[in-house]
């Protein structure tokens, strides 16, 4: 059945989606297949698309058909070296998973996944952007409160517009932060945070290495942590039983207990200590025990209860999805919108990752603004000759949905159809004489540019929004 489903998608369709060679997708192909130890590396660019469900799905049958699923050098079973089936412990979770019910899931105002679906990883929760929505819609029913600790809407989810209609409109909005944020001007109530050098935290494990993350300093004036935060408020709001009654080292104590330690016995290792009892370490090709254990989701039903790599979704089939991985095109693309491309002839995509700025943050530095001082948009020189466009000027960025004004930054490596923005873009830098940006239009806000209606902007299974719409840039 795979086989005859992919015949739809042979590789000379592949070249007229992604403009990679059809014979270099199958050399690349014949290369992962044969090479005795291969991995994938899934980052955020699968995740941020319509199709990510399908992309991710395609890709994790790819390591089981190849061999490549559990073994030494390939993908493995389990996260790493403290993975759930290394047999080390894990710090106990904060967020009660055994109050995971259906009925929990029915309170929320946008599931990040269709109900059957819906994981309980570390808590549960709706998609970002749905519950601005919802605010707006009252549907399913009307939000009062919003607490935003280290975010900001604003600029970090797209429809910009409609969030801060929604912020307008919610009675009570609560800003937790460590420095001003796009949204401050909505809230009703601005918390300083500590910052986290003048915090004790919570347990986060990467590998077998444990440490307590201590404060620093004592925080200035009246800020608090974030932990302290949200204990003291579930505290006051009469839950002290569940938030140890405002004590941030029983908590700690409480994530501690499968290792037999206490917080004040791990202080002990400013270096931390390396937990690996005896029996416990890495094993390979745990197929029976991975595809058996319990899911995080509702019903706790295996992930897989066939017991092997599901070609064939059963469970995907049984909720009304397609059991094989299938193509759909973004919500605004240059093959599936041929309607669009006459005005707006040109891929955008935004990033993150940055060498001097983390997300929406750090504008306002002076030092890091001096290294990069405007948001610039990466295009191609033979594109922006075209528009008569020279290296540093500034443009104006249009798509379907709202423009910005950003500067042209030439960029060889980039495809011709395609330009690229770096998100966040909105602080000033009062030392440098740089006021704030607008956050809508003229801006340099790129979420604006992209598409919020839930028809187009959601992969239906787990609502990531995309990443890629048209635009035309012009000389300003």
């Amino acid at each position: 059945e795979l086989q005859e489903h992919i015949r739809q998608y042979p590789p000379v369709w592949g070249e007229k989606i992604t403009g990679v060679p059809a014979e270099q997708i199958c050399q690349v192909a014949r290369l992962y297949a044969r090479t005795p130890a291969a991995a994938i590396d899934l980052g955020n660019g699968v995740e941020h698309a319509p199709s990510s469900n399908d992309a991710i799905r395609a890709v994790a049958i790819l390591m089981a058909i190849t061999g490549h699923l559990d073994r030494p050098g390939g993908n493995l079973l389990g996260g790493g070296p403290m993975g759930s089936l290394s047999g080390i412990p894990r710090p106990r979770s904060l967020n009660m998973p055994e109050r995971y019910t259906p009925a929990l899931v029915d309170k929320l105002v946008a599931p990040e996944f269709p109900k059957e679906f819906q994981p309980f990883l570390e808590g549960t929760s709706s998609a970002y952007y749905r519950i601005f929505e919802s605010v707006l819609t009252e549907k399913p029913y009307p939000i009062r409160t919003i607490i935003a600790p280290g975010t900001q809407p604003v600029v970090s989810t797209r429809g910009p517009r409609q969030v801060i209609e929604a912020l307008q409109k919610v009675d009570f909005y609560v800003v937790v932060d460590v420095m001003r944020t796009a949204d401050m001007d909505y809230a009703d109530i601005v918390v300083p945070n500590a910052t986290t050098f003048e915090s004790d935290h919570p347990f986060e494990t990467r590998g077998p290495w444990l440490m307590a993350r201590n404060k620093v300093v004592e925080p200035l004036d009246d800020c608090k942590s974030i932990y302290a935060f949200f204990l003291d408020l579930g505290v006051r709001m009469g839950y002290g039983d569940d938030f140890w009654h405002g004590d941030l080292e029983a908590c700690q104590n409480y994530q501690l207990q499968p290792f037999n330690l206490s917080i004040e016995q791990l202080r002990q290792y400013p270096t931390g200590i390396v937990y690996t009892p005896d029996g416990t370490g890495r094993t390979f090709e745990n197929y029976a025990r991975a595809f058996s254990a319990p899911s995080p989701r509702i019903g706790r039903d295996p992930f897989l209860p066939q017991g092997k790599a599901a070609l064939y979704n059963t469970t995907f089939a049984a909720a009304g999805y397609n059991p094989m991985p299938e193509w759909r095109e973004p919500p605004e693309s240059l093959t599936g919108t041929p309607e669009l491309t006459g005005r707006y002839p040109l891929v955008l995509s935004d990033y993150h990752t940055s060498k001097n700025f983390t997300a929406s943050w750090q504008r306002n530095v002076p030092l890091l603004r001096e290294m990069t001082p405007e948001p610039t948009l990466h295009i191609h020189p033979e594109t922006a000759a075209v528009r008569g466009i020279a290296d540093g000027d500034w443009v104006r960025v249009e798509s379907p949905h709202g423009w910005i004004r950003v500067k042209a930054e030439y960029f060889p490596g980039i495809r011709p159809d395609t330009v690229m923005l770096l998100h966040g873009w909105w602080q000033g830098c009062q030392e440098l004489g740089m006021a704030d940006m607008p956050l809508l239009d003229g801006g340099a806000n790129v979420n604006l540019l992209y598409s919020v209606d839930p028809a187009k902007a959601y992969d239906p299974l787990v609502t990531a929004m995309s990443s890629q719409t048209l635009v035309e840039v012009s000389l300003e």
